[in-house]
């Protein structure tokens, strides 16, 4: 059975709050002017699908720590998070756990090339049932899959868009289009060479849980469920005990009266002492922002006597050079002007008499505010002094008590040694019991792992069996691609389309009778690059074939329609060709929606788009109440 790829959620994880888009079957736009962040959701699911690393978004940086993605691969749901901004940490993955309703912890991978079983190329192949396939010795990575899923926008109109130009990216490029459509000559051999891996890791898998399944043997408890519920209830025992052991405490017991009564003076004795306290701090953190505010006086003043002393030095001379950076002044024949910033200059003292007024006025409002000062830390000192007092008085209290409880069995006492002993004993059976707890759940982790081996070994025989039996038709494969491709573009409205095929050697579009890149036209670049890729998904969705299902397409308007900036041939900057694209776009998702999903950023709506495919629109100027972008509330830094 086929693997299908399904994006469920991005959310990226806020300090302030989350930012999360939820995405459905069939055709999703993401719609929003430039720079509102739309072409970031796609790179952040690139970036938690093994990118090496992202862009350094400002607001992104200053609002969040991690991006989740939620996504479906085949019938078990999957929740990966990656930290942001640090590119070689590990990514977490979970499992939903439909019975429990919550995502369960399934194992850690690193961001690493596929022949290392630890990391998340290796993980999403063999999920997707294409691991460890090798190809003139180096591993298919998730990644040389995942490019005929993501179309970028800095490649839309690329005359390379697959990088063929590069031989040896054209190598895997080639290999992995036959990997797809399982005309690989060297595939089923090497689906036979993973089957045996895949027993060998069953194996190693099954005396990992053997040893665990010994150890919860000897724990009488014997499920997960049993020691969950087993906590609970040592939980609640626990709260029971400790409501009992702190009424004890405030009870009085059967002490004499004088002993009730000291009791009671010191309680209040302490809670006076931890009042004080209180002010004290209080108290304390004022002065401090009274002495930041003294600071800025003093600074102030600093600054304007400077600035008289200054005005009656430098106005003594005249300068040829910058006394900063010693390069020459431009001389003006006025010698009424100052020669370093060009105002007049004038003999009339107004300004530093001026200077001089405010001096004085901020040194007596420091003078004042130093005297307010001291007497705020003559509060505090008087404070300290009560608490000195208070404490002084609360050990002569408490030795008071001791020597009239002295020699006094009191059976409270008695009661609040054995309610101590229980809480010691509980909580030392509720840190094994958390032990336990957590090897069952190791157990059932191991056991849903070994469960997903055994599902993978039987699907890796079915495509073995079906490899022997019915082997692909090259010919006849390339001839539907070509089809499909050639009435795509039709769909999408190609000017003067002829001879629009698949070449069944390098696997690259041709139109007109030359291969896409010698058309010498980026606008006509744009329409086949995207139906290339279409053309791709759709052949490739068949359950006889390895592509995800999966189609993401940033900024299609690129050198197209009315709208575009760029100067591209008359014969393409037609709006109705863009409608033709967004049109094909969505009925071809939709109409399909059981089976794949389409994934388009777009600069706007087109108003033929359902408002219930619209997953994300953004405005930045907040029109119909839209959000300004992804992170809608963004701090100005």
């Amino acid at each position: 059975m086929k693997t299908k790829m399904k994006i469920d959620s991005l959310t990226l994880l806020g300090s302030r709050k989350n930012y999360s888009v939820r995405f459905k079957s069939g055709f999703n736009l993401i719609s929003g002017p430039t720079s509102t962040g739309k072409t970031s959701i796609l790179e952040m699911i690139d970036y938690v699908l093994g990118a090496k690393k992202h862009k350094d978004y400002i607001e992104i940086r200053s609002s969040c720590s991690s991006a989740q993605l939620v996504l479906w691969l085949g019938d078990h749901k999957y929740r990966i998070t990656r930290e942001l901004f640090n590119f070689h940490t590990p990514v977490i993955v979970e499992e939903w756990d439909e019975e429990k309703k919550k995502f369960l912890f399934y194992n850690r991978y690193e961001i690493d090339i596929p022949s290392n079983p630890k990391s998340l190329s290796a993980f999403l192949l063999e999920k997707l049932g294409m691991a460890d396939i090798t190809i003139k010795g180096q591993n298919l990575s998730f990644r040389d899959l995942y490019k005929y899923c993501y179309l970028k926008q800095t490649e839309i109109d690329n005359e390379n868009i697959m990088r063929e130009s590069d031989w040896v990216h054209n190598i895997k490029r080639k290999a992995t289009f036959e990997i797809i459509f399982n005309v690989y000559d060297e595939l089923l051999e090497e689906y036979k060479r993973t089957l045996e891996n895949r027993k060998k890791e069953i194996e190693e898998l099954s005396i990992r849980l053997s040893g665990i399944e010994e150890f919860l043997k000897n724990v009488e408890i014997g499920t997960l469920i049993e020691c969950n519920n087993v906590q609970n209830k040592l939980r609640k025992e626990l709260k029971e005990t400790e409501e009992k052991l702190d009424k004890l405490k405030k009870s009085k017991g059967n002490m004499t009266p004088e002993a009730i009564g000291l009791r009671e003076e010191i309680e209040n004795c302490r809670n006076t002492i931890n009042h004080l306290k209180s002010r004290k701090n209080d108290q304390t953190q004022y002065i401090n922002k009274l002495k930041l505010l003294y600071n800025q006086y003093s600074s102030e003043i600093e600054k304007k006597e400077l600035a008289i002393q200054g005005y009656l030095t430098f106005n003594k001379y005249e300068f040829v050079l910058c006394p900063n950076c010693l390069q020459p002044l431009t001389q003006k024949a006025d010698a009424t002007t100052c020669c370093l910033c060009g105002s007049e200059k004038t003999n009339d003292a107004g300004e530093v008499l001026i200077e001089k007024k405010e001096i004085q006025l901020l040194k007596r409002k420091r003078s004042e505010l130093e005297k307010f000062i001291t007497l705020q830390d003559k509060d505090v000192d008087g404070l300290l002094h009560d608490i000195s007092d208070l404490n002084a008085h609360f050990s002569e209290m408490e030795m008071e008590l001791a020597h009239l409880s002295k020699g006094y069995l009191d059976p409270v006492l008695e009661k609040i040694e054995y309610f101590n002993y229980e809480l010691g004993r509980k909580n030392r059976e509720l840190a094994e019991l958390e032990k336990d707890e957590k090897m069952f759940e190791e157990l059932d982790r191991l056991r849903s792992i070994f469960k997903e081996k055994e599902k993978v070994i039987s699907s890796l025989k079915d495509t073995i069996k079906k490899l022997s039996e019915n082997a692909v038709n090259k010919e006849e494969l390339i001839q539907t691609l070509s089809e499909t491709f050639e009435q795509i573009l039709k769909d999408f409205q190609y000017p003067d389309l002829t001879n629009a095929f698949i070449d069944d050697k390098n696997y690259l579009p041709y139109v007109r009778g030359r291969k896409y890149s010698e058309l010498g036209s980026l606008g006509g670049v744009t329409l086949i690059t995207i139906a290339y890729y279409v053309s791709i998904l759709l052949v490739g969705a068949s359950n006889l074939y390895h592509h995800p299902n999966l189609l993401i397409i940033d900024s299609p308007r690129k050198n197209l329609g009315a709208q575009t900036t760029k100067e591209v041939e008359s014969e393409f900057r037609d709006e109705r060709i863009f409608n033709a694209i967004m049109q094909c776009l969505m009925k071809t998702a939709e109409d399909n929606k059981d089976n794949i999903q389409v994934i388009v950023v777009n600069n706007g709506c087109p108003e033929f788009i359902p408002k219930e495919c619209v997953v994300a629109e953004f405005d930045s100027d907040q029109k119909d109440n839209l959000p300004k972008g992804l992170i809608d509330d963004a701090v100005n830094q």
